[in-house]
């Protein structure tokens, strides 16, 4: 069984899938397909479209193509990690040596961006953001007193709410083993930030100059038939779950054409000035506390509040 010694654990819609892609691109890494088992996140519930991996035969399945002998990373990245309860202190108890990569970006852009990501797989029916953003605390409230199974993906201001995710992060993990990305540095300099991923992963300059973006704002093409395949009816649900992962793991170039027939681009809506001041302030003494705990300067976060 080959030992996972890295996870890039989040948060989501901040570049994540990106670095994974990078990552998995070079010769001396191994990525998991799917890069996000979800295995380990099992308190935050599963969404309908969710490839999660059930058993750890399952999951460690997803790592034995890896070569330990040519791939000195070994990795899978799970955004729902970072917001766990439980997940980074069962990865750290599965693999004590890994090391664990988190980027971070301003919660209001998070929430905003995370919002179309939901409607996209389905689990989101209020087009409106404004709308959604409102109704935040009702369906905290339902969230909280639901039971174990239930996904969080609808609670756009706890899951872009960063300071007790990091606070609980550094708790767990020791310095020399935890990295955190800001997004805003990756954005403006990505050759800096990826030779820093690279220094503190012991991998060699690759000469990489393309930081051309993945997983970028997106919409469905043909909405039925995408939602045939991210959420089947029941009879069907797991031979159509067992062949999407399938085709995950054997045949990227297939899937990658199928993403590009069924997905269009569509840049998300801008927010209202009004709508990014109300949400900036929300979001203002989480990002202070972030501040502390990173010890830098995230006024650039703060602008947009009046």
């Amino acid at each position: 069984m080959n030992k996972l010694n890295l996870f890039l654990i989040g948060a989501p819609k901040c570049g994540t899938t990106a670095i994974a892609e990078y990552l998995a691109e070079r010769e001396d890494v191994y990525f998991s397909k799917p890069k996000e088992p979800l295995f380990w996140c099992t308190d935050l519930g599963i969404e309908p479209h969710a490839l999660r991996a059930a058993t750890m035969e399952e999951y460690e399945a997803l790592f034995a193509p890896a070569d330990p002998s040519k791939h000195s990373v070994i990795a899978e990245g799970t955004t729902s990690y970072l917001r766990s309860e439980k997940a980074i202190r069962d990865c750290r108890a599965y693999s004590p040596k890994a090391k664990f990569i988190a980027i971070l970006r301003n919660p209001v852009d998070v929430a905003h961006a995370f919002h179309m990501e939901q409607l996209y797989t389905g689990l989101e029916k209020q087009k409106d953001f404004a709308s959604a953003w409102a109704d935040q605390t009702r369906r905290e409230t339902e969230w909280d007193a639901a039971g174990d199974d239930r996904p969080d993906s609808l609670l756009y201001r706890r899951i872009a709410s960063f300071a007790d995710q990091i606070e609980t992060f550094f708790s767990l993990i020791p310095k020399e083993q935890r990295m955190v990305i800001v997004f805003d540095d990756f954005r403006d300099n990505p050759r800096a930030v990826w030779l820093e991923i690279l220094a503190f992963l012991g991998l060699e300059d690759d000469g990489r100059t393309d930081f051309s973006p993945r997983n970028a704002a997106h919409a469905q093409r043909f909405p039925r038939l995408s939602h045939f395949l991210l959420a089947p009816p029941k009879p069907i649900a797991p031979l159509v779950t067992s062949l999407r992962k399938t085709l995950l793991a054997r045949d990227s170039k297939l899937v990658a054409a199928l993403k590009r027939f069924l997905n269009v681009k569509r840049p998300r809506a801008d927010l209202s000035s009004d709508l990014r001041a109300e949400m900036t302030k929300a979001f203002r003494p989480d990002i202070d506390r972030l501040e502390r705990l990173l010890g830098r300067d995230l006024t650039a976060w703060k602008k947009a509040e009046k």
